[in-house]
């Protein structure tokens, strides 16, 4: 029974605290604090997650680990030229064991123009029999893309939109050069008439200037040959290498420059997304350590609200002495009503946060749906959606600190009120 006295008489304070009129007060402001706080840093943290996992699944998931490209020595190690036998590199670069697929490509800068509308875009030739292509998730949404033609293009919904498109229509690609190889410095650009054929929507940056043509066109408007020794699609700029571990890529890379022979370079994801991926980290950090000093302001307001109810319980604390209770005690009563507080805001925080989490996304959607803007465009950030993923070891971890804060903001007015004097208190009664 005596081991009982200190939760017993720290639960009753703790309700009859909320009885009175200041103390009141402060005590809801501590305990909103802490919902708040805990509820908040639990959302951030689930949309930071939600990026990170993004980032890893969605958008590393459609550009490529690893770009293997060919070098000129006359170029003093320029990236220019391309490959004529990729099919035997890349049957060559698939035996890796950290490899799991090897895609040719040819990329060409260039303008789209409709009706005087220009709009910068960036055409991807893919090879529409190559089965490693078929599974990329890029074309997981394209079906169809085996059967398009030479005169077709597929562009993302993002730039339809912009210049006003149908299924179709006509359009007009004018490429940046004449090529990019040896020899085409002085080449006019070229330009090529296309039909809307589909549409693809990746939800990523890459929306803002996405076209897929196949290999052999975007090869012939690079300036390279379409052909080579009467086969389609034998030409290609690069190969786009997919690996287990996306942060194993470039240790990758160097292994398969090292199984090659001389005269190949790489661009892995690091330097093409690397800052984005690192910006993401960052501000997990940042956003995180500010609402965590949320969490911290209201261990405070805990602190203000049980100093509040030891000076109003000053003579409570005096009688329970008189008749007996220790100092260690006192200590006790006053942590026990303390962490009820913290472990009451906690769980509560906890709730809210978690369901905050997982509508978060739907939330954000309704919002630009009502109020007719989008917040997240592509031409700014890296995707259009507020991701979320909830983790609840994230979960554990924010509780866990909160219910840590508060027990320590408690030590200072519980040592207090165990220094009460009975005889001092009680001298006027």
């Amino acid at each position: 029974m005596k081991a009982r006295f200190p939760l017993f008489v720290g639960l009753r304070f703790f309700r009859a605290g909320s009885r009175t009129g200041l103390a009141s007060f402060i005590s809801v402001l501590a305990i909103s604090g802490l919902v708040l706080g805990i509820a908040m840093l639990i959302i951030v943290l689930s949309v930071m997650n939600g990026f990170d996992r993004e980032m890893r699944s969605r958008i590393l998931g459609v550009i490529p680990h690893i770009q293997l490209l060919k070098q000129e020595a006359e170029h003093s190690g320029a990236v220019s030229g391309g490959f004529d036998d990729w099919r035997q590199l890349a049957r060559q670069i698939v035996q890796h064991p950290s490899v799991t697929a090897v895609i040719p490509f040819t990329q060409v800068d260039g303008l789209l123009n409709v009706r005087g509308h220009t709009e910068a875009v960036q055409l991807q030739g893919l090879s529409r029999n190559h089965p490693a292509t078929r599974e990329t998730p890029l074309l997981a949404q394209l079906p169809d893309f085996t059967h398009l033609q030479d005169n077709e293009i597929i562009l993302s919904r993002f730039l339809i939109n912009k210049l006003g498109l149908s299924i179709g229509q006509k359009l007009t690609f004018i490429s940046a050069s004449g090529g990019e190889g040896k020899g085409r410095a002085l080449a006019l650009p070229k330009i090529r008439v296309f039909t809307l054929a589909g549409e693809l929507q990746t939800h990523t940056a890459l929306d803002a200037h996405l076209g897929l043509v196949g290999l052999a066109v975007a090869s012939e408007l690079a300036g390279y040959p379409a052909w080579q020794a009467g086969e389609r699609d034998s030409y290609a700029q690069g190969l786009k290498i997919t690996v287990e571990d996306v942060f194993a890529a470039r240790s990758v890379a160097y292994e398969l420059l090292d199984q090659l022979p001389p005269g190949h370079s790489f661009i892995d994801w690091y330097h093409t997304h690397g800052n984005l991926y690192m910006a993401i980290q960052m501000s997990r950090k940042l956003v995180s350590l500010l609402v965590f000093l949320i969490i911290a302001i209201a261990a405070f307001n805990v602190i203000a609200m049980l100093i509040m109810s030891v000076i109003n319980k000053r003579g409570d604390i005096a009688i329970l002495k008189s008749q007996g209770a220790s100092n260690r005690e006192i200590l006790a009563i006053f942590l026990v009503q303390g962490s009820t507080i913290g472990l009451f805001g906690a769980l509560l925080g906890a709730l809210l946060g978690c369901i905050g989490a997982w509508y978060v996304s739907d939330l954000l959607t309704w919002v630009q749906k009502v109020m007719e803007v989008q917040f997240l465009d592509v031409s700014v950030y890296p995707i259009d959606y507020l991701p979320s993923d909830l983790r609840a070891a994230d979960v554990a971890l924010v509780v866990g600190i909160a219910l840590a804060l508060n027990l320590l903001a408690t030590l200072y007015p519980a040592w207090r009120a165990a220094r009460v004097h009975p005889a001092v208190e009680l001298r006027y009664e």
